[in-house]
């Protein structure tokens, strides 16, 4: 019987770069948030004495299906961040002792033809930065030196794409736009700003079209391509289930969001960020818009 063969993890070649800003966040992980809390944590934390294990067995909410989760406050932080932005736990007993679900945050990982595909969400302030400033989506397999182009992936996975499905049109139509919006609005809000923002948009659509030509030409075409690249990456695992041009269109269709967004508030890093909270983050939605994308006239995306 032959040996099962190691599977390769494959990272973003910044991943090396990628340390939690902490108190120097301005959109914590640590607010606004369900923190779940793994058996083996809540177990520790329920053996700790002090002050401290008493704050956490006051915190900690009992779900009706055994699991365990801390109870945010009012304005739904985590119990244990701190006014100056820094965690309790770490500062008093060390990162070691977090839950998983802290340990791990943004990463995610995702299998695709036998290769573990792991990366950052783009909810996270330090991911966004780090792919922004990247020239390129380079990828690196886990403990190799050398990098490589997305499109090596891509071809190595048998899932090589046109070049031009990586692109965004260059300039948008009111069809395109109202599309757009109209996709965006049937997905569930993660708050009340979120309807307040699209419709924002629409009512600044004359003047939004030819901003975002403008935006699009500015940033260009290698930045543009490695941001779809990137939203395409996350989604590899659903290649089978949609097929290859819908997580393009939908890869594209979110990026004409995110500059139509930064065209109108002029921050592109906050509008790729609130994109991946509303979207990314949301499997649901995530899922509604590839089938939309998947449906959509060629002439739309």
């Amino acid at each position: 019987m032959s040996e099962p063969q190691e599977i390769v993890t494959v990272w973003p070649d910044f991943a090396e770069d990628f340390a939690c800003k902490a108190d120097r966040c301005q959109h914590s992980c640590c607010r606004g948030w369900e923190i779940d809390i793994d058996e083996a944590t809540a177990a520790y934390y329920a053996s700790l004495d002090g002050p401290l294990g008493e704050a956490l067995r006051a915190n900690i909410d009992v779900q009706a299906d055994g699991t365990h989760a801390f109870h945010l406050t009012a304005d739904e932080h985590c119990p244990f961040l701190r006014a100056d932005g820094l965690c309790r736990l770490i500062r008093e007993i060390g990162e070691e002792a977090l839950c998983e679900v802290c340990t791990m945050h943004p990463r995610f990982f995702i299998m695709s033809g036998g290769v573990e595909l792991a990366g950052f969400g783009l909810a996270c302030e330090k991911a966004v930065e780090l792919l922004l400033s990247a020239d390129s989506l380079r990828l690196r397999a886990e403990g190799e030196s050398q990098s490589f182009e997305f499109g090596a992936l891509l071809a190595f996975l048998d899932k090589a794409v046109p070049r031009e499905w990586l692109l965004p049109p260059q300039r948008l139509t009111l069809a395109q736009f109202s599309f757009l919006l109209a996709q965006m609005k049937d997905t569930e809000p993660i708050d009340d700003a979120w309807p307040q923002q699209l419709t924002a948009l629409r009512l600044d659509c004359h003047k939004l079209l030819p901003r975002y030509a403008k935006f699009l030409a500015a940033q260009g075409a290698e930045a543009a391509e490695k941001l779809v690249s990137y939203i395409l990456y996350r989604q590899l695992d659903k290649a089978e289930r949609y097929g290859m041009e819908a997580l393009c269109r939908y890869a594209r269709f979110n990026v004409v969001f995110i500059y139509l967004l930064a065209a109108k508030t002029e921050d592109l890093p906050e509008a790729v960020r609130r994109w991946s909270e509303q979207i990314e983050y949301d499997e649901e939605n995530t899922a509604r818009l590839i089938r939309a994308c998947g449906r959509a006239l060629s002439s739309i995306l």
